[in-house]
Formats: structure tokens, sequence, C-alpha cells
């Protein structure tokens, strides 16, 4: 299924389930890993991240006891972890990081295997990092990296402009280090990714405390613990900006909904009720209602992104089908290092026939995104996503609430963000073929 013919007409309607958290996950594991005792994992869905996260942490000693369907048993090594074989990381940011964070606490070298794209990136060899963990990266043939121990002078503040990662995962192995604290930039943004960590370190007896420029980390006290994953707000975010995006009355229940309680999903349910959605949640029945009850309110300033760069694309394909002028700040951070995810959403919403203008700051670099809010877009056209999952879900998203067919390439993608995606949608009445 490498592309799909979206119609227009539908109304989206029913009850479905979606996948939980992976970030959530991918702390659970971390933390798992990091605990010398037994750690229960509860909510688990599986996707190709998660996959190769659990293969990478085996190589780092951790073991896994049972594995069901929506289960993981886990027994970690605590401090005392070695990896032989190389890491495969591939192209994933996520996993070098967390693979380079673990490196400092092995007694030798590290080696990571990673593919090209991810070295094209400007936030994968990060010097504050390194100063922070001790290590050092060299790039060698075969696209090998291997991370080895060098002492630094001073450590450098880390920034969580491009990536939240870095202080994440420092803060993760800070708990083992001869200071357990990490130096970051007072203005450090995306405040919600820390402040999942900060609460997946609590679990296992670890206390954050924050003041200006910095963040100090007590000790992990070893136990028997069992972390159940919230429900994935960026697959809400699928179907909630899919509801928006038609534009008519209905809804869809989510079944089995675990909220995550975070700033971002806060966030997320904020910038919905203000285009016109309605998210009621029953806690006893454990589902989320998502309804279109009210026409969007006018944005009166500009609407920043910058904690929610997962769900960003989305929320800008969906609000190129309202009737308001929308301007979207902080889009720089969603993620342009193998694909330019925000220059292609507004080249394909100009090719729906919609308008979206790139605006610049005062030194020319590209931070916001203004649409034009003119109406349903018109559809009609074939849009590429250039092997991107984030960005085919997106034109997928546009297309629903089109007037006429549009043709999404790049389809088979979607199973690295939302697997089943298309038959989610289908299920709930949307006309793909």
């Amino acid at each position: 299924m490498s592309k799909v013919t979206v119609y227009p007409g539908a109304e989206l309607a029913g009850r479905v389930a979606i996948p939980a958290s992976k970030p959530h996950m991918q702390r659970a594991l971390l933390l798992a890993l990091l605990n010398s005792e037994t750690t229960c994992i509860n909510n688990v869905s599986w996707c190709t991240e998660t996959e190769k996260l659990l293969a990478a942490l085996q190589h780092f000693g951790l073991k896994i006891l049972t594995r069901e369907a929506h289960a993981l048993r886990l027994r970690g090594v605590g401090r005392r972890l070695e990896a032989g074989a190389p890491i495969e990381a591939e192209g994933s940011g996520m996993l070098f990081r967390m693979s380079v964070a673990l490196a400092s606490l092995a007694g030798g070298m590290v080696r990571i295997r990673c593919n090209d794209s991810l070295f094209s990136r400007d936030s994968v060899f990060d010097e504050a990092f390194f100063s922070h963990l001790g290590v050092q990266a060299r790039r060698r043939d075969g696209n090998l990296v291997e991370i080895t121990r060098k002492p630094y002078p001073a450590r450098i503040p880390m920034t969580t402009r491009k990536s939240t990662q870095f202080a994440s995962f420092a803060l993760f192995v800070a708990p083992f280090g001869e200071r357990p604290e990490i130096l970051v930039e007072p203005d450090a943004g995306q405040a919600g990714y820390i402040d999942m960590t900060v609460r997946t370190m609590a679990l296992l007896g670890s206390t954050v405390t924050h003041e200006p420029g910095r963040m100090s980390a007590s000790a992990y006290r070893p136990g028997d613990i069992t972390i159940d994953i919230p429900s994935d707000f960026t697959s809400l975010s699928y179907l909630a900006s899919s509801v928006l995006s038609i534009g008519r009355p209905g809804g869809v229940t989510i079944g089995g909904y675990y909220p995550g309680h975070t700033l971002n999903e806060g966030r997320l349910f904020g910038l919905y009720r203000q285009f016109g959605l309605a998210l009621d949640y029953d806690a006893a029945g454990r589902a989320l209602r998502v309804s279109r009850e009210a026409p969007p309110r006018a944005a009166s300033e500009e609407i920043s992104l910058s904690e929610l760069p997962s769900v960003a694309a989305n929320l800008i394909a969906a609000t190129s089908n309202l009737g308001e002028r929308i301007r979207f700040a902080g889009v720089s951070g969603i993620n342009n290092h193998k694909c330019q995810r925000a220059f292609v959403i507004s080249e394909n919403i100009r090719a729906m026939g919609g308008r979206s203008s790139l605006l610049f700051n005062s030194i020319g670099m590209f931070d916001r995104i203004q649409i034009e809010g003119r109406g349903p877009l018109a559809g009609g056209t074939e849009l590429p996503s250039y092997r991107d999952h984030r960005i085919c879900a997106a034109n997928i998203i546009a297309a629903l609430g089109a007037k006429q067919k549009t043709v999404v390439h790049d389809a088979d993608k979607l199973d690295d963000g939302f697997p089943r995606f298309i038959e989610t949608l289908r299920a709930l009445g949307a006309e793909i073929a």
C-alpha cells in the first residue's frame, strides 16, 4: 500500500482504541534497565521503534522475564551495564541519545550503528550533552560511532530548543554520577517532556529538584515497581485532528483511554477546545469522547507549538480546513532533520488550494506558519509524503476535510507512528481506498 485515495464527505463516528504513549514507553524501558529489581509495564503497545529500543536495551543487560500482548515483566542491571555488540540505532535520534547516556555508565567502549539520515541532523552530536556525560563520539567506517570516556574541564548548560532528550537522558543517569545534577539553560522550553522524565524517575525513588539553570536528582532506590503506560496523546491527535478537519457534527469515542496528566496533554486538550472540539473523559469507563460541538474561537495571538512537536503537523493540517486565520509559532522544532516537515506541510496545503505562509524572524530564520483559513481545501491533487509518517498522516487529515478526493503517497509508512491508522479511520466511517 504505497498510496491511498481519500474521499470527502465522511462523518466519523464509533468507538476505537489507540496505542500507548511512545515517550512514556521509552522512559519506562530505560528505567527498567536502571532498576536492578523487577519492573512490570502495563498497557504496552508495539511498534517498530519500541521493538528496536527493547532489543537495544537487551544489549545493555535488560532481561525479559515475561512478554504478553500488552504487558512486560523485566529485570534490569542498575549501574552495572555493558554493551558488547553494536547498538542498532539506524535513524532513531532517540535511541542514539539514550545509548550515549547509557555508554557513560559502561566500563568500556560502546559502539552505535547509525544510518546516513541520522548524521544529517544538527541535534545528534551535542557538546553540552557529552560534557555532562564525560564521553566523546567518534565516527568510524560502516556508519559506526564509538563512544568512549573523555574528561571535560567544565560542563556546558544544555538547551532544549532542538530536543529535550539530551536533558532527559542525562537526568536519567545522573543519580549514578559523581555529580547527580545537570545544568540547563534557564529558559529551557518543552517542559512537558522533562516533567515526564521527572515523574518516571520518581517511580524508582529519585526526587528531582529544579532551580534556575540546574536540576538535581537524588539516588535511585531499586525495588519491584509497576508502570502503567498512558494512552498516546500523539495518536489521539491523529483522530481528534481528523474530527476537527472534517468539521461536521458527530464524534469518536476512544476506549481504554489512560490519561497522561502531562503538561503536553493539557496543552493539546486546550487547543482542541479552542478550535471547537469537545473532549469529555469518563474515568469510570476509561473512555474519551471527542466531538465537534462549536465553531472555532478566533485566535487573538500566535499559538505556540513548541511543547507539541509530535502533533504540530496534525494541528496545522486540520486547521487548514477551518474558516479562521491562525498563526502557529514554535514550528522550527517539529523534527525537520530528515524531511523538512514544516516546509512540506505548507506546500501541500497550497497544492490543495489553501493559503499558507512561512514567516521568518528578524535574522531570517523560519519559525512560524500562518494558515489563512478560507474554509475547506479544494483537494483534487496528489500529495507526496517523502517516506515520512507524520507528513503522510497530516496529508490524510487535511484530505478528510477537503472538497474533492485526494491521493496521498507513502501510506505504508504510517505504521511508524500510528499502526493501522487507515483501518481505524475506515472503521469510523472514512472512505479511503
